[in-house]
């Protein structure tokens, strides 16, 4: 019979996973009570929180939230960061905290919604370039095209006599020509 501690766990883990965006299942083994609370301040800078968790806990409360390929995270001692937002940012901070620190906290799976991922794939997330130049990187692709259709308009409009459309309507009339000339005879 479940104790009510247990119950809870489960209902506070099952939320947890439910709100986030991307999990990651570490080693925490031989961090000492400092070490674990610089890692836990380090990341909640980042918005994101870690647990330690029980592994069979873990796995009935990914379960209940509908994303039981979560539980891949929970392998021997597990603690799990938890990224409700950004995961760029929080891969940023844990690919920082594990260069800086040099302890015993090491990434091994990374959880998003639908996949498994070994750590490799936080160090990739985390080299991305930030939202605000993904975003300018996305509006300049759409506006290269669009800057030089409006030139070409312009060129149009400034000169409608010029040779644009003198040698579009030049060719079109000797293709007409041409083809009357092979029909009439």
């Amino acid at each position: 019979m479940p104790t009510e501690r247990k119950i809870e766990t489960v209902a506070d883990l099952r939320e947890l996973i439910a709100k986030a965006q991307m999990a990651v299942g570490a080693e925490y083994r031989g961090l000492t009570v400092a070490e674990m609370n610089q890692l836990r301040r380090a990341l909640r800078q980042a918005g994101v929180e870690a647990h330690v968790v029980k592994n069979r806990l873990f796995q009935i409360a990914a379960t209940e939230a509908g994303r039981e390929d979560a539980s891949a995270l929970a392998e021997g001692p597990t603690m799990v960061v938890f990224v409700p937002g950004d995961i760029v940012a929080a891969a940023r901070s844990i690919t920082d905290y594990v260069k800086s620190a040099r302890n015993a906290f090491q990434p091994r799976k990374v959880y998003m919604p639908g996949q498994v991922m070994d750590a490799g794939a936080l160090q990739d997330l985390a080299e991305l370039p930030p939202r605000e130049a993904l975003i300018g990187q996305l509006a300049g692709a759409f506006m290269s095209p669009l800057s030089r259709l409006k030139g070409m308009f312009d060129q149009i409009l400034t000169n409608p006599a010029g040779h644009l459309l003198n040698g579009v309507l030049r060719d079109t009339t000797g293709l007409l020509e041409a083809r009357a000339a092979q029909l009439g005879g």
